[in-house]
């Protein structure tokens, strides 16, 4: 074998591996959605923030819930059972809840009807003015102005906080 041929065949090794090891990597650990700190996003910061989102009809109620997740978040999808008690809670105040989702519309639908969570309205739109992640909830009030945020995936004592204001209709 001369020098070359040795040359080549270290090199395809040497490829071979890179690309095995890129597989790994993609299939065992897959790239995490931006999460946003609570403790270092002034979420503060956006409250009283108007929220442009066309299709959005914020006067229908006192305050809506509007929903910012994706069908591809790990956070979004640990957050499922939640938002499904959520809605079920929802419907006794009657307090909309819309989602605005970076997925196409008819795919966030399809996603959350798999996921047996129901909601007012899907919308398209990515929010990024904020400058939050996926997921956040926001409490709306009806002149469009954000008035609580709820930022990732809540503990016990978010979901709990969250739940009361909805079953009490009451920000």
């Amino acid at each position: 074998m001369t020098k070359l041929e040795t040359a080549t065949h270290v090199f395809l090794i040497g490829i071979c591996c890179l690309a095995g090891g890129l597989l790994i990597e993609q299939r065992f650990f897959p790239p995490r959605q931006a999460v946003v700190d609570p403790e270092t996003f002034p979420a503060q910061a956006l409250l009283g923030r108007k929220v442009e989102l066309p299709g959005a009809d914020w006067q229908a109620a006192k305050f809506s819930i509007l929903l910012q997740i994706s069908s591809t978040c790990r956070f979004c999808e640990e957050s499922m059972p939640f938002y499904r008690r959520l809605a079920a809670a929802r419907q006794a105040t009657k307090i909309p809840v819309i989602v605005a989702s970076a997925d196409a519309v008819a795919v966030m639908r399809k996603h959350l009807e798999d996921q047996q969570v129901i909601v007012d309205k899907v919308l398209h739109s990515r929010l990024a003015a904020f400058g939050t992640g996926t997921p956040t909830i926001y409490i709306v009030d009806s002149a469009g102005l954000i008035k609580r945020v709820f930022l990732g995936e809540l503990d016990s004592s978010g979901e709990k906080e969250l739940l009361s204001i909805v079953e009490h209709g009451k920000v």
